[in-house]
């Protein structure tokens, strides 16, 4: 048994959300990886993955760099832009902008420059969202239309329906209701076409607020039950607080 068969194995575990088991595999490879850059600097990215998605947001940043030191040595501009998008995923997590806009920054560059167009267009929408965050709903909007245009270009469904959603909320925040509104139910309808929940739900809690700022609470009565309803089905962690949501807005119709 070699490295990459253990890499395999964590990326299989990663995949099931076995995070720790994904973690040992990990662990073993690398004592078997006998100083492979490539190897390493998956390694790297995959314990980098591993530590980002369970929280532990400073051990996943240290993985990361360490990842960037090889990536930079063999000019690897697009696994680096990458990692440079994941480490930007994490500082903005934590609530620091300046950070994140950085790594973000040269994601961009580096994705650019190799073409990853995908990519590139989550990078915009996570960059939409932060601009969100930090109330520049200017540049939110940009950012968001930028992601809309790289969706469109490489005819990615998922991608595409995310992006709709994003350039949705950034029109809601900019004042425009009515365009977000009919951006957003474009972002439902693809996530229905998917069979995703989680969008559907996305978008339905989104237009619900849409509805109740144009004084149209049937309407987001409807939307809140819908949410509600998927909420229910999965046990979602919101659950509680939507149905207070709902209970609030069915108060408006009495």
């Amino acid at each position: 048994m070699n490295t990459s068969f253990f890499i395999q194995l964590g990326n299989n575990a990663f995949s099931q959300g076995d995070y720790a088991r994904a973690l040992l595999h990990y662990q073993k490879a690398l004592e078997l990886v006998r100083g492979d850059p490539d190897l390493l600097a998956d390694l790297y990215g995959n314990i980098g993955n591993v530590y980002g998605t369970t929280g532990q947001t400073e051990d996943a940043i240290f993985w990361y760099r360490k990842a960037v030191v090889i990536l930079r040595e063999k000019e690897d501009y697009s696994r680096l832009g990458t990692t440079f998008t994941n480490i930007g995923n994490l500082f903005s997590d934590q609530g620091d902008a300046k950070q994140a806009i950085h790594f973000y920054k040269q994601g961009i560059v580096l994705l650019e420059k190799e073409e990853r167009w995908g990519e590139l267009g989550v990078l915009y929408g996570n960059l939409s969202l932060l601009s969100m965050k930090e109330t520049d709903h200017k540049a939110a909007l940009e950012y968001a239309k930028k992601g809309m245009a790289l969706a469109g270009k490489i005819k990615d469904l998922p991608r595409l329906a995310d992006a709709l959603h994003r350039l949705a909320k950034a029109n809601g925040a900019m004042g425009e209701p009515k365009e977000a509104l009919r951006l957003s139910e474009r972002s439902h309808a693809l996530y229905l076409q998917l069979n995703d929940e989680m969008g559907c739900a996305a978008t339905l809690y989104h237009q619900a607020a849409l509805h109740e700022d144009m004084g149209d609470i049937p309407k987001g009565v409807s939307c809140m039950e819908k949410v509600v309803r998927i909420d229910e089905k999965y046990n979602l962690p919101k659950l509680s607080e939507n149905r207070q949501r709902l209970s609030r807005l069915q108060e408006k119709l009495k």
